[in-house]
This record gives C-alpha cells, sequence and structure tokens, in this order.
C-alpha cells in the first residue's frame, strides 16, 4: 500500500497595515508660521511564516529514500492532513519540520515512516512490498541536535509496546493524552523499558545500539538482524491488512513474524519463521500461530489455534476458549481443548473461575477441534481454577490457585460445568465470596487445599519489578535495569535476602 504524500504547510501570522501618521512643524524669532501635515501609509513589512524547529535522523534498512516520515500527534496510527511529514532523501535522512505546538509534542508522539512500493532501499533496490517502521514516543526532553534513527529494530519495540497496551487504551501515545496524564506516561515507560530489556535480552543487544545508525558504524549483528525483523515486517503487514479486510468489526489487529533465535525447543527453534496473529473483537478473540515456509507466503505447520468467546452471564461474564495445538513436528494429531470462565469485578478486584475439560479427542486437522460436536461433547471436568486480580497504586497483584479433583474445592464446584445458559441456576456470588476468603492477598497465607498456586506482583512505581512466588522452588524477582536489561534474583527465605538464582 503507497501512502500518500504532502509538503509541510508553513503557518503565518497575520499582519495588520500599519499607517503612520508624519507630522513637521517650523518656528523661529518672535514669528513663525506652520504648515500642514500630512499623513502618509507605511510600505507593509511582508508577513514571515511562524519560526519552525526540526527534527532528524535516518530510515534505516538499508538506508532508505523515498519513505514518509510523519509524526503521530493524536495517536490514531493513521496519518492525518494536518500531520507533520516529510520524505527521506539520500542516505534515507530526513529532517521533519515542526511548528511550536508541534515540537512540543515530539516527546509524546510515535514517529512513524511509510515505505512505499517504489521507494529506494540502498542495499536491495526499489521496494517491491510496502511496509511501516516506528520508534516510540521518548516520554523525555528532545534536545535540537538530537537524530532519531527508525529502524526495524526500533519498530519491533514499539509493535510490542502497541500490542501489549493498545486493546485497552487505543491512543495510549496521543501527545495531549501523555501530556495530560502522568500516570499513564508511567505506564508507558515501564512497558517501554519492559520491552526494551526483552529484546536487549533475546537478541543480546544493547539499548544504545537498537537505537545507532548500524550501517554507519559497521555493526554486521544488528544489520543482519534487522534484515530478519525487516522481512518480518513486511510479511506481518501484509497479513495485517487481510485481516482487517476479513474482521472490519476488530477492535485491535497484531500480526507478527519472525525468525526464531533457539531459545526454546518447540516455539522458537533458530532459523525457523513463524507468525503470531491476534484479532481483538468485541465479543473475544482470535489467535494464530503457525511456521511459514522461507518466502513467508505458505504455512508449513500449524502450532496453535485458539478462539475465545465473550458474553454476558447474568451480571457476570462467560468466556468461552476453544484451543487446537500440537508442538511436536512428529506429524501426530492435534489436541482439542475447551475451557470455560465465569468473571466479575467487586470492589477493585477481579475474580475469575476456570473450568478445564479433559477431551480425549484428537484431530488430524486442526480446525476440526472448532466444530459442534467438540463443543456439545467436551469430555469430563480436569483442572479448576481461581483467578484473582487487584491493584494497589502502580503495584498490581495476581493470583492462581489450581485443584483437581483430590481437593476438596473441586467436589465444591461440582455444579460449575457446562456453563452456558445457567446463570439464574448457578450463584457465583457465593464463589466470589469463597475467593475473597482464600487468601488470595499476595501477603496472605493460602487457606484452601490446592493441588498449586503461584502469586505474582509487579511494581511500576519505578523500574518495573516483578516478583514471583509458589507452592514449590524459591521466590524470583525480576527487574528491569536502567539499561533496558534485565536482571533475576532468587529468594529461599520468602524475600527476606535475595541472590543469585541456582542454576
Amino acid at each position: 500500500m503507497v501512502m500518500s504524500r504532502y509538503s509541510q504547510r508553513w503557518s503565518a501570522l497575520g499582519a495588520a497595515g500599519l499607517i503612520a501618521l508624519m507630522g513637521t512643524g517650523c518656528g523661529g524669532g518672535g514669528g513663525g508660521g506652520s504648515e500642514g501635515a500630512s499623513s502618509t501609509p507605511a510600505t507593509p513589512t511582508p508577513s514571515k511564516p511562524s519560526p519552525m524547529a526540526a527534527v532528524g535522523g535516518k530510515v534505516i534498512d538499508g538506508y532508505v529514500s523515498g519513505a514518509t516520515v510523519w509524526l503521530d500527534v493524536n495517536g490514531n496510527h493513521v496519518k492525518d492532513a494536518d500531520e507533520p511529514s516529510t520524505v527521506s532523501q539520500a542516505a534515507g535522512a530526513y529532517q521533519l519540520e515542526l511548528s511550536e505546538a508541534q515540537r512540543a509534542c515530539l516527546p509524546y508522539a510515535t514517529l512513524y515512516v511509510d515505505v512505499p512500493v517504489g521507494a529506494t532501499d540502498e542495499d536491495s533496490g526499489p521496494v517491491k512490498e510496502a511496509y511501516q517502521m516506528a520508534i516510540a514516543p521518548r516520554l523525555q526532553p528532545i534536545s535540537v541536535d538530537q537524530v532519531l534513527h527508525i529502524s526495524p529494530l526500533t519498530s519491533a519495540i514499539w509493535d510490542q509496546v502497541r500490542t501489549r497496551l493498545s486493546a485497552s487504551t487505543p491512543n495510549l501515545s496521543s501527545c495531549e493524552q501523555l501530556r495530560a496524564d502522568q500516570q499513564l506516561r508511567e505506564k508507558l515507560v515501564n512497558e517501554i523499558r519492559t520491552v526494551m530489556g526483552e529484546l536487549v535480552s533475546r537478541h543480546n543487544l544493547s539499548e544504545a545500539r537498537i537505537h545507532d545508525d548500524f550501517i554507519k558504524s559497521k555493526d554486521e549483528q544488528s544489520y543482519k538482524l534487522a534484515q530478519d525483523i525487516v522481512k518480518g515486517l513486511k510479511a506481518g503487514y501484509a497479513y495485517k491488512r487481510q485481516l482487517h479486510t476479513q474482521y472490519p468489526d476488530a477492535t485491535f489487529i497484531r500480526a507478527e513474524v519472525y525468525r526464531g533465535r533457539g531459545t526454546r525447543q518447540f516455539d522458537d527453534q533458530a532459523g525457523v519463521w513463524y507468525r503470531n496473529a491476534s484479532v481483538w473483537l468485541p465479543s473475544g478473540y482470535l489467535n494464530e500461530w503457525v511456521v511459514l515456509d522461507e518466502s513467508l507466503s505458505k504455512i508449513q505447520r500449524v502450532l496453535n489455534l485458539r478462539r475465545q468467546d465473550n458474553q454476558p452471564w447474568g451480571s457476570a461474564t462467560l468466556k468461552t476458549t476453544r484451543t487446537a495445538y500440537n508442538f511436536q513436528n512428529d506429524g501426530s494429531d492435534y489436541l482439542c481443548k475447551l475451557n470455560e470462565a465465569v468473571e466479575q469485578s467487586k470492589d477493585g478486584v477481579r475474580y475469575e473461575l476456570v473450568v478445564h475439560y479433559e477431551d480425549p479427542k484428537r484431530e488430524a486437522d486442526p480446525q476440526a477441534c472448532f466444530n459442534a460436536a467438540h463443543a456439545a461433547s467436551p469430555g469430563p471436568v480436569g483442572l479448576r481454577e481461581y483467578y484473582t486480580d487487584y491493584q494497589v497504586g502502580r503495584v498490581s497483584y495476581l493470583s492462581n490457585l489450581r485443584f483437581y479433583a483430590e481437593q476438596p474445592e473441586h467436589a465444591l464446584l461440582k455444579d460449575w460445568e457446562r456453563l452456558q445458559g445457567k446463570s439464574a441456576q448457578l450463584d457465583f456470588a457465593s464463589v466470589v465470596q469463597r475467593m475473597a476468603a482464600s487468601g488470595y492477598r499476595f501477603e496472605d497465607e493460602v487457606k484452601l487445599p490446592v493441588y498449586s498456586w503461584l502469586k505474582r506482583s509487579t511494581d511500576d512505581s519505578q523500574l518495573r519489578i516483578t516478583i514471583e512466588k509458589s507452592n514449590t522452588g524459591p521466590w524470583t524477582r525480576s527487574s528491569v535495569q536502567a539499561d533496558g536489561t534485565s536482571r533475576k534474583d532468587c529468594s529461599t527465605d520468602q524475600g527476606k535476602t535475595w541472590g543469585a538464582c541456582a542454576s
């Protein structure tokens, strides 16, 4: 898709012409006279455009010329006619002129670059497939001589941040919203730091290298990574356009295409291309996770398909989730999973009961897991879970308690199955009371016999600190560092002291 371009409009200060009235008088000795004064219009001073500021940098894949760089002032992810834009020149250089108001918005708005078909990549020649890159809001003062390079590496960060936050806060990056809401700025800062830490850890790159001109610095590792990322960006961008056409009522769509780095055996194998796409709908979501061929045009293997449908259930919400998955590369059939969840918030706490069904059937075709037969006969109940989450200031908390048939709580919940149409028969308020008395708060002891439990706190008051504890093993603490990296520590004395985790 070729994005439209336009020249930056200069605003002018209107100037009214000034009329100068000139009077001349003469006098001398004991007598004098006066001459009539005449008024002559002064030549109007030409109006001057408002002073403009500028921000510059480079568009980098190889260096890309002919791409449109624009500032998303209102945070709607679309280039509007009143938003500043420019076109990148030789060596990918761009200079975006900004009015005083736009310059004030620069730290709070996303810089996008639309690379159209016909733009020139100095490494690979004319661009044959349109794509988009971005750099996240900096949320700190930007000096007049600071350069902002836009590359696949900066784009990978913003794509992850948008995915995590945009579904719940669509205009999270609007200048007006971020300038007015300190709590929202802190939320975005912490999410950017978290994603940066993950990228640093996953690819062994420093934050400085991610924002650098890696072509000029001859950073071969960053360059090769960028080539992989931009190949994935193009494929993801094209697939996202297909999904927008297929699901016009979607509230948010994400499509990530990436090459595996070898961090996990089944879903991140080195050199393998993956596509992970999600569609958020008004009443649920869809997710697809597949392995692609080297051309990124054909699915070689489906790893996971999931669909969640939400509907009112009395005063609560019923969420029905169906999943087909197989992470084994051995040609075996797909496992079909079904769970139902009832969710309700009360007094600032979200309570959720999840019922998992044991489906003995396997299917050669993953789509068969979503047919009516599986929904009508899901099999016996296996696991039941309680989830609770709440927030205190800038710290959020989550608790998960699990029950199998051996635990008494499982038997107490025996009527909670096949929940469709049963909101009048079952009393979720009584389940909420049990969850409220279960010891769900982070500092409380769990008061119910469980198969397992886990509690997590996420402190975003400064750099993000996440602490997890469970019924097995030591406590763990993950801390985002100032340079974007992450550090993991462990505690065997319930968080009193922390040290290196055992290997």
